[in-house]
């Protein structure tokens, strides 16, 4: 979980902050959605759409995991 807290001399939208947070989950999403396919040729993705989390890939990593794209910029969205 990541805390998203706003400086004192500022307040945040409910609004702002869903739409940030569901864009964090979507990246995540996305990015875990193709990590097993990362790296492949085009025909690979036109041969073997993916369509669900799948393990595997260059990485080995598990079905729904991200990879350390999502990583930084979990990092990056905390420092800010």
């Amino acid at each position: 979980q990541i805390p998203l807290v706003s400086p004192p001399s500022q307040s945040l939208d409910s609004t702002k902050v869903d739409r940030f947070k569901g864009s964090l989950m979507g990246m995540a999403v996305g990015d875990a959605l193709g990590a097993s396919v990362e790296f492949r040729p085009r025909q690979y993705l036109l041969d073997h759409p993916v369509s669900n989390m799948q393990s595997g890939g260059t990485w080995g990593l598990q079905a729904g995991q991200w990879t350390d794209d999502t990583s930084m910029a979990l990092c990056l969205a905390s420092s800010l």
